[in-house]
């Protein structure tokens, strides 16, 4: 709940200061542009108008309202959420800056008070070969921001009409040295944060249905965030993913945003489509007279439920058993290797969705605010993790530099 109402204020408050920073520079650059000052007034109150009118249908949307048409999404909705995102990326860019050029700042402001350097700067500043260093500086500055706007406005859109589509099918193996023979080679289908909304349609879940069904894995797992915003959401989502299957069961948990949307409908609704629901328990997967044990756990939330909750799907599971464990945050890792989880299967972070850049296995994104554990391969102990990218989005309906994920994980008898 507390995320639908600071995105919202975190978008609006970027608005408020990049619409202070034109008002100021078109006051100094263009003082009798009454017109064009009332133009970019307009446009900031049109966008944020709307945002926020779309923000407030996809909370509050129930089942029976009709769903807007794929056409009015796309050029009725996405142009402003192409606005918001593009003004998400200047105010990143703007406190970036801000903090480099704090110490510098810091550090002139000093010298202009300090009596052996003051007069100095006085000289420097006021000869003609400093005043034309500053204009060109100047000058060098605010082209650097129309290209940055520009470059913002094209990022955006690349985000969030193309990358956002273009799934990726990856695969990772993982190794236990008391898998039973029977699973070597076991596959499963992992699908994370699908995000059932106006921005991932019926036409769009079909799509993903079919890729998953089409990687003929034995069992396919899906842990988490069917939906966005309300429960609405799940009875497209329920209808598309129907069709999968898989030899050894479908199987998923509830993720965070199924709690803000009506935890216990969203579960029975994708029950019923064939998803079986582990709500704090756990399935006994038998092959030839091997077995592991399945474990799923409802969203733990930012309180540290964890431990409670696993051990109630643990129950009275021996040890020695594999335990595969699907828990949608991937905080919880050093937990799950207390209680002697084998691997632990999780999405919720998106991979970053907007990613700025990769230092090795270093994700540089947003999300790392939140999460060490981004995407891909963790281990803590004989613990193992796999964490998803997901195919969904929240808050602005775009990818950057981190398509969405579909992964066929592989199990193996052999050293860890």
């Amino acid at each position: 709940m507390l995320f639908r109402i600071i995105l919202p204020l975190l978008l609006l408050g970027i608005q408020y200061v990049l619409y202070r920073r034109a008002d100021r520079w078109l006051n100094t650059k263009a003082p009798h542009a009454t017109t064009l000052r009332w133009t970019v007034r307009v446009l900031f109150i049109v966008f944020n108008v709307a945002f926020i009118s779309t923000h407030i249908y996809t909370l509050y949307v129930i089942r029976g309202w009709p769903s807007p048409a794929p056409w009015y999404v796309q050029y009725g909705v996405y142009p402003f959420y192409l606005w918001h995102g593009s003004c998400f990326f200047l105010g990143v860019i703007l406190l970036i800056s801000k903090v480099l050029k704090t110490p510098f700042s810091f550090g002139l402001w000093l010298a202009k008070k300090l009596n052996p350097t003051k007069e100095k700067l006085q000289r420097v500043q006021a000869s003609p070969s400093f005043r034309t260093f500053d204009a060109s500086r100047r000058k060098f500055l605010q082209r650097g921001m129309y290209g940055l706007t520009a470059a913002s406005f094209a990022g955006t859109a690349y985000g969030m009409f193309l990358e956002k589509n273009e799934c990726e099918i990856t695969s990772a193996e993982f190794s236990f040295p008391h898998l039973p023979e029977q699973f070597h080679g076991f596959t499963l289908a992992l699908i994370s944060d699908v995000h059932s909304s106006i921005f991932m349609s019926k036409q769009d879940m079909d799509e993903y249905a079919k890729l998953v069904n089409a990687l003929n894995a034995d069992m396919i797992v899906v842990p988490g965030d069917f939906v966005t915003s309300n429960y609405a959401e799940v009875y497209p989502f329920a209808e598309a993913f129907s069709v999968l299957r898989a030899p050894y069961g479908v199987y998923g948990v509830l993720g965070n945003h199924e709690f803000y949307s009506g935890a216990d409908a969203v579960a029975k609704e994708v029950d019923a489509c064939g998803i079986k629901m582990l709500r704090n328990d756990k399935a006994v997967i038998e092959k030839d007279g091997g077995k592991f044990y399945l474990l799923g756990v409802d969203d733990v939330g930012l309180a540290n439920r964890a431990p409670i909750r696993l051990q109630e799907a643990l129950g009275d599971a021996p040890d020695g058993i594999p335990r595969i464990l699907l828990c949608h945050r991937p905080y919880y890792l050093k937990t799950a290797a207390e209680k002697n989880i084998d691997l632990m299967l999780s999405g919720h972070t998106h991979g970053g969705q907007v990613v700025f850049g990769r230092f090795g296995d270093v994700v540089i994104a947003p999300s790392r605010l939140a999460s060490k554990y981004v995407w891909g391969k963790y281990r803590e102990g004989n613990t193992h993790m796999y964490v998803s990218r997901g195919v969904g989005t929240v808050g602005l309906p775009m990818r950057v530099n981190c398509p969405p994920e579909i992964t066929k994980i592989t199990l193996l008898k052999g050293t860890a």
